[in-house]
């Protein structure tokens, strides 16, 4: 029971406070920090849940228990009688807690995966059809459009699909830092990532931490496929396409891309590009204080859960 106080503290900690916290840190100059960040608190969350399940279905003390009963042995006074009054509970109460987020997260994943296939295949064929093959450049597709765009496609076979206005727009230098852009979102398999949030946001809605990821890390992918575009090419040619898009109108949303942020994180792109580098490096110097501070928080609160658990079992006895 004292093992389960600590895990529930822990969860609660990073559906609440993460969130709160990894949303104030400027991940700007260090955004695969800020990707890491993000998704340590998702499976660290997942984790302590299905550890808290574990330990309320084991079969007497679970691992680690006794450890934390001789911390705690005020609690561990009134353990066995808590014990005994949910005794008959505690299994059924275990089980659901597996089965019904597993069929949660199952409903949900079969939505996003039977459309995220609809949309891809819908825009296959009308890529097939009004699309042609660039023969020199792997994995790219041309479109006939005056409207500047490009985007990247993820599957087994990612591609990226340009148009024919963005070439006539953007000098060579621009176009080549696009390119790399959206060939960092396939590496970098933002897609993919991004898909897990969105479905986990889909099921567990009323968790802060799940709900607030999939917006976070939509401007958070966008800045670390900068960061890589900018090292590859430079950042002053990404910067002025970035400009010369966002003018002529380029941001259209299309299907299977991975989303396009709204203007405030275009601003915050832009401002990123064209920091300096000393900026750059007090941003990533913070961003990885943070993340140090944030790893620390979990086990912080649940020490500070099992104080004040042991005050209330002390005043109990008394």
């Amino acid at each position: 029971m004292i093992l389960l106080i600590a895990l529930v503290a822990a969860g609660m900690a990073l559906a609440m406070i993460a969130p709160v916290v990894l949303t104030r840190v400027d991940f700007g100059g260090a955004p695969v920090v800020g990707i890491v960040a993000w998704l340590g608190a998702v499976v660290a969350m997942i984790g302590v849940g299905a550890l808290a399940l574990i330990a309320l279905a084991w079969p007497g003390d679970p691992p680690g228990n006794l450890r934390a009963g001789a911390v705690v042995q005020s609690l561990a006074a009134v353990e066995p009688t808590i014990v005994t009054w949910t005794a008959e509970l505690i299994r059924p109460i275990a089980f659901l807690g597996f089965v019904v987020p597993a069929a949660l997260v199952a409903r949900v994943s079969v939505v996003h995966l039977r459309r995220g296939l609809a949309l891809r295949r819908r825009h296959a064929e009308l890529i097939g059809l009004l699309g042609r093959v660039d023969p020199g450049g792997a994995g790219l597709v041309w479109l006939d459009h005056p409207v500047p765009l490009a985007y990247s496609v993820s599957g087994r076979d990612g591609y990226v699909v340009v148009t024919d206005g963005l070439a006539r727009c953007l000098t060579e230098a621009q176009w080549h830092a696009v390119l790399a852009h959206e060939r960092a979102h396939l590496r970098g398999r933002h897609h993919h990532i991004l898909g897990v949030c969105q479905v986990l946001a889909g099921a567990f809605p009323w968790i802060p931490l799940f709900a607030a990821a999939p917006s976070a890390l939509t401007t958070l992918v966008e800045l670390a496929a900068d960061r890589t575009a900018a090292v590859r090419t430079d950042p002053q040619s990404l910067c002025s396409a970035l400009r010369t898009v966002a003018v002529h109108g380029g941001a259209v949303p299309v299907p299977a891309a991975v989303p396009e942020p709204d203007d405030d994180s275009l601003t915050v792109r832009l401002e990123c590009l064209t920091a300096a580098p000393e900026c750059r490096s007090a941003s990533r110097r913070r961003a990885a204080r943070a993340l140090v501070g944030a790893m620390l928080l979990v086990p912080a609160c649940s020490v500070i859960a099992l104080g004040l658990g042991s005050a209330a079992a002390t005043v109990a006895l008394i």
